[in-house]
């Protein structure tokens, strides 16, 4: 007889236990998947929050030390394989509000209101502005210990008490860095990497820092909804930051625009509110950054005179104007000059300028000569923290603009093509304007404190002033100013540059090297070597080897001068500036012997007691 077993015995009972346990397993499986595919998400949503990232699960680790596979692994889990366009496109987001009828409003007047209308599409609208406060847990890359709290408090203390200063008092919203870090992360990285490129303890802080404040531009460039401190972080940027400062002030104009910044001046006024006041300040930085920029690369600017433009003096006469406000409107004033200058001549087509310009020159003189007594009288004579440098700084940007301006006759003026007789008078204020310009920082204590700290715009005109120095001693030799006189005035400037008290990466440090071989050209290039190019038969004299400087940082009778976008280091008169004044861009990271730029001692540039 055969040897029966138990399942013979029992097959049905057999059966169903086996079918209970089979079931109990798939169900266990499928819990533990689910948890998975939770805990995954779960993971997704505390990276994009920046927070600490979870634990792995328990039974996940269980599960791989059983030898069952994972959810990705299953191969019953088929939905996790496939493709990610097989997802379903839920399509744009929308609006949830009430559907409306052609009764409900007036006619349209602008047009993307009637598409909102009828779509609804939430990207077609301006997003919520909230002024929300942020949770409690602060959990950015100074939590995550990429900065130590210690170095984060004095590099805000820094900005706060002295950079913001240079900004009209505009950037720093915040007392203390923890409220600062608890309402804008972005804010936060903002000011923290722009104070760590102005102090030279902080080199190796600098990087982090920006590399925290480009991530997170980064992963809220097509975020909806943006707050003013979002904003202000692209302001300070654009300001300070020349590598990000054309492609990021382009970008915070459109979002400020979204937001509606651009009609805050006329509620700041009708209603004396100071949160829009604060708006209308950001959106004048805003121009001003625009200008700026449009000015030194020579392209186009995007914002355009409107009413709170042309209305400056409106909100500095209302209850909510402070006494920053006199600089910051002062500003708007001479960029206005400025836009109004590249608007004339337009983009340089390598053609001389027409004699007919002259007249309007003349004009433009005139609005500058306004400009400055009427900001010379207006500014006091000492500013908290900053000393005499408005004042001083209103020098400054005196001859910027004329440089600027004058800078033009020499236009499509190559080879050996003399100046035009009619517009000697304007070459001849170009080149004063740049030689007071240096002679200013290299002379005035307040001056050569304020570089560590003044935008990138002055710095970058400070280097155009330079190099236009420069290309006119080599091309015109002593008709417009000695060739000596620049070389001892840019080598003045590389040692003054090369004794502050900046950030290795500051725009003066970067500048010194390469300012030095192109001073360098004045000694190097033997007389003859380059042919100079007549006057137009004009004895011009020697009044500008032996000027007054002090009287040629005044305003004067004369005409203007403006600089042109494009500059390469070649001998002809294409004057301009660019990313980096289209010069070999090594050349300011290397001495004048081609060494890698070394570590100079810092003087003491802290400010004197009043």
């Amino acid at each position: 007889m055969a040897k029966r077993t138990w399942s013979d015995s029992n097959p049905a009972g057999i059966d169903a236990a086996a079918t209970i346990i089979d079931e109990k397993s798939q169900f266990s499986e499928s819990v533990a998947q689910d948890l998975e595919q939770m805990h995954n998400a779960l993971k997704q949503v505390m990276g994009k929050l920046s927070l600490p990232e979870l634990p792995p699960l328990q039974s996940s680790s269980s599960r791989e030390a059983e030898g069952s596979p994972s959810r990705d692994e299953n191969p019953a889990n088929t939905a996790s394989h496939l493709p990610a366009p097989q997802e379903e496109y839920r399509g744009p987001s929308c609006d949830n509000s009430p559907k409306a009828t052609p009764e409900d409003e007036g006619l349209p007047y602008v047009p993307i209101h009637s598409l909102y209308t009828l779509t609804k599409l939430s990207a077609l609208r301006s997003p919520d502005n909230p002024e929300t406060q942020r949770g409690h847990v602060i959990n950015d890359f100074i939590a995550r210990g990429a900065v130590s709290l210690a170095d984060a408090e004095s590099l805000f203390a820094l900005y706060r008490d002295r950079l913001d200063r240079y900004m009209y008092g505009i950037g720093c919203r915040y007392m203390t860095l923890d409220e600062l870090r608890r309402k804008s992360p972005i804010l936060s990285a903002a000011t923290l990497t722009v104070a760590a490129l102005h102090d030279p303890k902080a080199d190796g802080i600098y990087g982090i820092c920006s590399g925290e404040f480009r991530r997170l531009m980064e992963k809220s460039m097509f975020e909806r909804r943006i707050d003013r401190d979002y904003l202000r972080a692209m302001c300070i940027a654009s300001y300070w930051l020349s590598d990000l400062s054309w492609m990021l002030s382009g970008y915070a104009i459109r979002r400020a625009a979204e937001c509606n910044l651009h009609n805050s001046y006329s509620q700041a006024i009708k209603e004396q509110s100071q949160e829009a006041a604060d708006c209308a300040r950001l959106w004048y930085i805003l121009y001003i950054c625009d200008q700026h920029l449009a000015t030194l690369y020579g392209r186009p600017s995007i914002v355009q005179e409107d009413t709170s433009i042309q209305g400056w003096e409106q909100f500095l006469k209302s209850p909510v104007a402070n006494e920053e406000d006199k600089r910051l409107t002062g500003q708007v004033v001479l960029v206005s000059i400025l836009r109004n200058i590249r608007e004339l001549f337009g983009t340089d087509k390598g053609e001389p300028i027409p004699r007919v310009y002259l007249n309007h020159m003349m004009q433009f003189r005139r609005q500058l000569d306004q400009w400055y007594a009427r900001w010379m009288h207006d500014l006091p004579e000492q500013w908290t923290q900053i000393g005499s440098f408005p004042r001083k700084g209103t020098i400054l940007h005196y001859n910027f603009t004329q440089i600027h301006l004058y800078s033009h006759v020499f236009r499509g003026l190559s080879g050996d093509a003399p100046i035009p007789h009619y517009f000697l008078d304007c070459a001849m204020q170009a080149v004063t304007a740049a030689t007071a310009i240096i002679d200013l920082i290299i002379t005035d204590a307040d001056v050569a404190v304020g570089i560590v700290g003044m935008p990138s715009y002055m710095l970058s005109m400070t280097a155009f002033a330079c190099m236009f120095l420069i290309k006119v001693a080599l091309k015109y030799g002593s008709d417009l100013i000695e060739r000596q006189r620049v070389h001892e005035l840019t080598a003045s400037l590389v040692r003054q540059f090369r004794s502050l008290k900046a950030g290795k990466w500051h725009l003066a440090n970067l500048m010194a090297g390469g300012l030095e071989r192109m001073t360098a050209t004045l000694v190097s290039v033997e007389p003859g070597q380059i042919r100079q190019a007549p006057l137009n038969g004009a004895v011009v004299g020697d009044a500008v080897g032996n000027v007054d400087m002090a009287s040629h940082m005044l305003p004067g009778n004369q005409a203007f001068a403006d600089l042109d976008g494009d500059m390469f280091f070649d001998y002809d008169m294409s004057f301009g500036l660019s990313p980096v004044f289209r010069f070999d861009p090594s050349m300011f990271t290397v001495d004048a012997s081609g060494q890698s730029l070394p570590t100079y001692p810092e003087a003491d540039y802290g400010m004197r007691p009043q």
